[in-house]
């Protein structure tokens, strides 16, 4: 233990992670991930959109103008889920994961996370960075060479979106 304690301070002051790994090592096993509660997906949905509550939300613009063409039931926690996934981020238990409608740990047939699934950061990718990236996944999950139809419209939905903001 007294070498785990050296090699958190030999880098400096630890932060939240290492900390947290530190605990894990302790406790033998990592902790199981927080679940949101209804509660917490609203009040992180709302601060994307620059709303206090769901009221507010169901009036902005912005939020209509993102969910145009959808339907949300904003009363059930499944539907927050998907608001929550789609504009805040992708829960910890369900990153990592794996199979056919995975890419990069992220279901794409889930969550819509271009950045993450094409794997470019947002400040710096060009147009071409985004054609690019999208035709290397294309080589691999487009259905003439056996990917998943749904993988591949998913994944041109994607791209579309990142080159409308470009």
């Amino acid at each position: 233990m007294q070498q785990h304690i050296g090699a958190l301070l030999a880098v400096g002051a630890p932060d939240a992670a290492a900390l947290l790994t530190f605990a894990e090592f302790i406790h033998g096993k990592p902790f199981p991930e927080p679940v949101l509660t209804l509660t917490q997906l609203k009040m992180e949905v709302c601060m994307m959109f620059g709303c206090r509550n769901a009221t507010e939300l169901r009036k902005s613009n912005e939020f209509n103008l993102a969910i145009a063409g959808r339907s949300f039931d904003l009363k059930t926690k499944a539907d927050w889920q998907k608001l929550y996934r789609e504009w805040v981020g992708v829960p910890q238990a369900e990153r990592n994961r794996s199979g056919a409608t995975c890419i990069n740990g992220i279901d794409v047939l889930e969550n819509f996370r271009p950045w993450h699934v094409f794997g470019l950061e947002p400040a710096t990718a060009t147009v071409d960075d985004i054609k690019e990236a999208f035709r290397r996944l294309a080589k691999e999950h487009h259905p003439d060479v056996g990917g998943d139809p749904r993988v591949m419209e998913r994944l041109q939905k994607m791209r579309d979106s990142l080159l409308a903001f470009r």
